[in-house]
């Protein structure tokens, strides 16, 4: 993996309305929001995504807002990403601010854990915006890569769940 990191521009919440890229989906699922809040903050994430080889925290916890990581994706490919937004057991949100490959121009990511009736709801929402001359290639990208990653990162959740409960 290269030492050369790429600046990626900070994006906040309103950026969701202005994305050329964005995503969202929400689950249902029979485990207690705290349970799915673990999971979420814990350090099984990258095992059920799709396209992730390594989640690494680079902040001790307790968690909060600033606390930052490292995503390690396919391609030796390592995004550095900052949480603006950390609602302990409730909610998260992050933008990312630097990668090893000039991708992503603006990328926020948008987690919310919600407790219901029978359990918890997962929901979450991605939005990006892509650097030349990937923007060229952004439908493509997005089906082939960001839409199948972000299914596997939903729907891979309750299996992860119920495997290790």
């Amino acid at each position: 993996m290269g030492d050369r990191w790429y600046p990626v521009e900070e994006a906040d919440d309103s950026f969701f309305a202005t994305a050329p890229l964005h995503h969202a989906r929400s689950v249902e699922l029979p485990y207690p929001a705290e349970e799915t809040w673990a999971a979420l903050t814990g350090e099984g994430v990258s095992s059920w995504t799709k396209g992730m080889k390594r989640l690494t925290w680079t902040s001790p916890r307790p968690h909060g807002v600033g606390t930052t990581r490292e995503i390690e994706l396919g391609g030796d490919f390592v995004l550095r990403e900052r949480f603006f937004r950390w609602e302990e057991g409730r909610r998260k949100t992050f933008t990312a601010v630097e990668g090893t490959k000039n991708i992503f121009r603006h990328l926020v990511e948008d987690y919310v854990v919600e407790p219901t009736d029978g359990g918890s709801r997962f929901s979450w929402r991605w939005a990006a915006e892509l650097n030349r001359p990937w923007s060229y290639l952004q439908g493509p990208l997005d089906r082939w890569m960001f839409a199948p990653t972000g299914r596997s990162h939903i729907d891979g959740l309750p299996v992860y769940m119920a495997a290790h409960r």
